[in-house]
């Protein structure tokens, strides 16, 4: 019944904060002094667990673009920033003082330092969030700056080269098909009739323009066996080059569509680095959730010892005590089974030299009794010698 009511008066939301901070609640609820001192330090060590919650949803919800996977991945995440959490403060040692000795700032520098990685760690995605329209502003500059690079590029300028050459030999090619094509019309033309006299035939002029005509055919067919191969070669070359660079494109839209967290993480890292004002509100929130996550700490070495502590010092006495008793009470039981079994081990002993003496008493009452009935038994022989041949003993016994 001391229990209920003790319960009662400390409350639902009190005793789930107790348990965050990682408290005996059974302690704590016979302190009522020490109750909002636990429940905030519970509601420290939760607040921050929630915000590493939603910090680690979005940033799974970047990398997986799946709502269920990454509400799954941020409760994991929330819960191991929680129980990680209550560790460090549970962990830590303080010698009951207002004050924050060498010793104790020292023996908490680890947890210290881990707290501030976890502060920045979670602090990251929710700044990314917080700054998410600017970040994409910043990712379409990014890959814009990317185009323009990628439109530099060696293969780019091999190609303007290539077609520059290719159209020139293109140009000079189609120059002499033409000169060609007229030369071969206007000796069809001469052939036909001539323009002046409007006479066929074969005359000095014809033949004047049958030269030109092969003049125009020996250049085209020379232009062709000097440079033909050349634009076949340049043609092949450009169309390779121009795959390199379709490659080059494609590639470059993939990485485009990609808006995954390092994507977004590094169009955030070029925001910070050439807008001033983002990087100061960035640093600012870092520092806000660094505080959160190292507060709890600082609050376990700064806070003087209460009642929940002594209470909780005379539970430890007890327990050692209780531990003392167990081990001294194992150590009787051990040397009274110590004694025991020696005792027993000299009974043994002595059962075994009795039963060897009753042995050995027997072995010579046995030893005695043949001796007798054997010098019996000679007795009768001689007795019985000296009645059959008495002279004869008498003389042998002489």
């Amino acid at each position: 019944m001391e229990n209920n009511s003790e319960y009662s008066k400390g409350g639902l939301i009190n005793n789930f904060l107790w348990i965050c901070s990682g408290v005996n609640v059974k302690l704590v609820r016979q302190c009522p002094t020490e109750w909002a001192k636990y429940a905030g330090q519970g509601g420290l060590i939760l607040f921050t667990a929630l915000m590493a919650m939603l910090s680690g949803g979005y940033a799974f919800s970047t990398i997986f673009k799946n709502v269920p996977i990454s509400i799954g991945f941020g409760i994991f995440w929330g819960l191991l920033i929680f129980n990680l959490d209550r560790f460090i403060v549970n962990t830590m040692y303080s010698d009951g003082k207002h004050t924050i000795s060498g010793y104790e700032l020292l023996a908490g520098l680890p947890r210290i330092i881990i707290a501030i990685f976890l502060g920045i760690v979670i602090s990251t995605p929710l700044e990314m969030k917080i700054f998410e329209d600017r970040i994409n502003w910043q990712i379409e500059k990014d890959n814009e700056s990317r185009r323009e690079l990628s439109e530099d590029n060696v293969d780019v300028v091999k190609r303007q080269k290539l077609d520059d050459e290719y159209a020139a030999l293109v140009n000079r090619r189609k120059e002499l098909e033409e000169k060609l094509d007229e030369a071969s019309r206007a000796l069809a033309e001469e052939g036909e009739g001539n323009a002046l006299s409007g006479r066929a035939g074969r005359g000095p002029i014809y033949r004047e323009k049958e030269i030109r005509k092969n003049d125009a055919q020996k250049a085209l067919d020379n232009f062709d066996m000097r440079h033909g191969s050349e634009m076949d070669f340049k043609q092949q070359q450009i169309k390779e080059t121009q795959k390199n660079i379709d490659d080059e494109r494609e590639k470059r839209k993939k990485f485009e569509e990609n808006t995954g967290f390092c994507v977004r993480y590094e169009a955030f890292a070029n925001l910070k680095k050439d807008n001033d004002a983002v990087r100061l509100v960035s640093i600012f929130i870092m520092l806000m959730f660094i505080i959160i996550e190292v507060s709890p700490t600082f609050f376990k070495m700064m806070v003087a010892s209460g009642p929940y502590d002594d209470l909780l010092a005379v539970e430890k006495i007890q327990k050692q005590t209780y531990r003392a008793q167990i081990e001294a009470e194992q150590n009787d039981n051990l040397a009274v089974a110590r004694k025991i079994s020696e005792e027993t081990a000299q009974e043994k002993i002595k059962m075994d030299v009795e039963s060897n003496k009753k042995i050995l008493q027997k072995l010579s009452d046995i030893q005695s009794e043949i001796l007798d009935t054997a010098i019996e038994e000679w007795r009768k022989t001689e007795l019985e010698n000296a009645k059959k041949s008495p002279s004869s003993y008498i003389s042998k016994s002489e």
